[in-house]
């Protein structure tokens, strides 16, 4: 969606949108950036020179990219949360909230999950599964925010395209590393 002059509107609506929820939500999305992050770095894993030294596909993108994209991410999913947890405040059914937040915790231990199995004991091939959780968990956290919070469901869409990416790469890296019986 474009202006006439050019600009991207869809961009600056958004911001605009966050920018306005961060000064509505303060204790909510301080404690959401908190379990957010703050689960992340209950794992101490890293790719290290194991991750260099494996094959990738050559569209994999450069190391530099996965704090570039994971940083919005996790901001976005921080302002998706905190607009949950003040669905709850705010009168939206208590099951439901309850649900989403159920969800949403599964999400981020199926990440952390991932990270262990891949990065941290290098088991390719049991880290597919691991990933199509974790990918189902990210889905199952926008369509359990949806009837809390249509904008924290939105907020999650981001992240689920790009666990899809990170899902065909972990694919990608399975085959060109598995010798064929």
């Amino acid at each position: 969606h474009h202006s006439p002059s050019g600009d991207c509107i869809f961009d600056h609506q958004i911001m605009a949108a966050i920018l306005g929820l961060l000064k509505k939500l303060p204790v909510q999305l301080g404690v959401s950036t908190l379990i957010v992050f703050g689960v992340q770095t209950l794992v101490k894993v890293t790719p290290g020179t194991w991750y260099k030294s494996i094959k990738r596909p050559n569209w994999t993108p450069p190391n530099w990219a996965f704090p570039a994209v994971w940083i919005p991410l996790k901001l976005m999913q921080s302002v998706a949360l905190a607009l949950v947890m003040r669905g709850a405040s705010q009168g939206a059914p208590v099951a439901a909230t309850a649900v989403a937040v159920g969800v949403f915790g599964v999400h981020l231990a199926l990440g952390n999950m991932w990270n262990v199995v891949f990065f941290g004991q290098h088991k390719l091939k049991q880290s597919l599964p691991v990933m199509g959780a974790f990918w189902l968990s990210v889905a199952g956290s926008a369509a359990a925010f949806h009837p809390v919070s249509r904008t924290a469901a939105a907020l999650m869409l981001p992240t689920l395209a790009w666990v899809t990416v990170a899902a065909k790469l972990n694919v990608d890296i399975v085959n060109l590393n598995t010798v064929p019986n």
